[in-house]
């Protein structure tokens, strides 16, 4: 016999993202409505690390569509947007069609990593910089895909109608239990990008990523250390990823597989070690 929720999800590898994602939701609805003082921060932040979870799950379900119907797949993108800042089709254009067919040139990647005579931008600047340039770096892209942006301008009003009516509700749980967060995790998501490609090559696949193998960061990232299969395959599911990073692990140079979780101030190491 299948199961509902089968029918629904393409993978059901997917189905534990899903209840991941409705149960944060749950939980932000719920302290908006009955949360107060300094309950409500306390709150907010302790559940920042889980939504970076939610950030992670955003970025596989831009890539392969968690569900086999379009509308849910565009409702679920709006309870993202309130989680992680990523409005519907704006990791399309920004992510998938800017920074994977762009990664390996570093004068057209929406999210460069090296400063204008060519050495590595800190990582705070390259966060800053990167973060206040995605909705422009989208308009930008979107003007050479005039309907997937049509698309995307149609949907980030309608993932915002929620936000507004909030904000006419309760102005300040509005701010700590939604807003606050949303930018934080913009902010996150390209440090995290940082670490993945600062520093790194630009000659192919297997040179400008990198990689990590630890269970402890593969499960709550749902698979993104396997950056290089990413890249090679960005519409691989992410459950199929670690097959393929056993495939081709020994064509990825020992210095780019990270052996612990904090890749973020990998770059910054290699550099002090350079110099």
């Amino acid at each position: 016999m299948v199961r509902v929720d089968e029918m629904l999800v393409r993978y059901r590898a997917d189905r534990a993202a899903v209840a991941l994602v409705l149960a944060v939701f749950f939980i932000q609805v719920t302290l908006f409505f009955l949360s107060e003082g300094w309950t409500t921060w306390l709150a907010m932040l302790a559940l920042l690390p889980v939504q970076v979870s939610c950030g992670a799950i955003c970025h596989n379900h831009h890539h392969v569509n968690t569900f086999r119907k379009r509308p849910l797949n565009r409702v679920f993108e709006c309870i993202l947007y309130l989680q992680t800042g990523t409005s519907p089709f704006s990791w399309t254009l920004h992510h998938n069609i800017g920074h994977h067919k762009l990664y390996l040139d570093p004068t057209q990647d929406p999210s460069p990593w090296q400063q204008a005579d060519g050495s590595l931008m800190p990582r705070w600047r390259y966060v800053l910089i990167n973060t206040l340039m995605i909705y422009p770096e989208i308009h930008r892209i979107g003007q050479q895909h005039p309907m997937l942006y049509r698309r995307f301008l149609k949907m980030i009003v309608i993932a915002n109608l929620p936000l507004v009516a909030a904000f006419a509700f309760d102005p300040r749980n509005a701010l700590i239990i939604f807003l606050i967060p949303m930018v934080a995790m913009l902010f996150m998501l390209l440090d995290n990008t940082y670490g993945q490609h600062a520093g790194t090559g630009f000659e192919d696949h297997f040179h400008a990523s990198r990689n990590v193998e630890l269970k402890r960061y593969n499960l709550p990232s749902w698979n993104l250390g396997y950056h290089t299969a990413h890249h090679m395959l960005p519409g691989l599911h992410w459950s199929k990823l670690p097959a393929l990073h056993t495939q081709i692990r020994h064509r990825i140079p020992d210095e780019l597989i990270a052996n612990h979780i904090f890749l973020q101030w990998e770059p910054a190491r290699q550099q002090q070690e350079a110099s």
